[in-house]
């Protein structure tokens, strides 16, 4: 299936938000081995529908899934992820002080106004039916990396 098609469940488009928005940031990280999508969950979720798909590209290079197991490892989410995504299955190991352990050049993204409370970085909230890009104002000037004014335009901040 491709992206440009309508996707028919929220982890589909909730995937395509996540390639999406990789096109849209300058990683401050180098992604000369591709960009790294960092995920908790490969059973199901938007990990789901990115995993395999070598013709998707992001920067001119290939995306690369990563299924991470132990939470606590952050030094292997700073060291293997430009993106990491927690879905709300994975949201009650993760607290503030996890995300504060977490290097200022990784686009965190969770899927709640709660997780952007905590200190993540943006959050792809069910609104009815559609799927809304939620930006956390003060991680967003913390950030190392830059999001593009186009993406940003589309965004609701957090707070409002």
């Amino acid at each position: 299936m491709s992206f440009t098609a309508q996707s028919k469940t929220i982890e589909e488009v909730r995937s395509a938000f996540i390639y999406q928005l990789s096109k849209f940031i300058e990683f401050a990280k180098p992604i000369d081995k591709g960009v790294q999508f960092c995920f908790f969950n490969d059973e199901s979720g938007p990990a789901l529908s990115l995993m395999n798909r070598k013709e998707l590209l992001s920067h001119n290079k290939e995306i690369v899934v990563n299924i991470i197991k132990n939470f606590s490892n952050v030094t292997e989410l700073n060291l293997n992820c430009n993106i990491i995504y927690v879905d709300d299955k994975s949201f009650s190991a993760v607290d503030a002080q996890w995300l504060s352990k977490i290097d200022n050049n990784i686009v965190v993204i969770g899927e709640t106004v709660n997780f952007l409370e905590l200190g993540g970085l943006a959050a792809l909230i069910k609104e009815g039916n559609k799927i809304k890009l939620y930006i956390n104002r003060a991680k967003l000037s913390e950030s190392q990396t830059k999001i593009g004014s186009r993406l940003l335009a589309l965004a609701k901040f957090f707070p409002e």
